[in-house]
């Protein structure tokens, strides 16, 4: 009977599965997440500012819409009274002699 041979193969601890990309992918994104909520949540209430862009913008399109108003009631002031349009003049028609 012959006898078999075993081969044991050690590898390195350092070759591993390849879980290290794994672990600093997910660490990076933890990191990320609480930056991102320090960012948001930190000194912010939920109160605007009194001059934001955006309400001075209303107020500007607020003020065109009351100035296209006036203009218009000035205008329907200046309209002058409808005059009845003149009759129609007869007319002629020229008589030709028969034949």
């Amino acid at each position: 009977m012959a006898l078999e041979e075993r081969t044991t193969i050690v590898t390195p601890a350092s070759a591993g599965k390849g879980n290290g990309f794994l672990y600093f992918a997910a660490g990076a994104l933890i990191i990320a997440v609480g930056v991102l909520a320090w960012m948001f949540y930190t000194g912010q209430t939920s109160r605007a500012a009194p001059d934001s862009a955006v309400e001075r913008a209303a107020d500007a399109i607020g003020d065109a819409a009351h100035d296209i108003g006036d203009s218009a009631r000035e205008a329907t002031r200046n309209i002058p009274e409808p005059r009845p349009a003149p009759a129609p003049s007869p007319q002629l028609t020229p008589v030709l002699p028969p034949g």
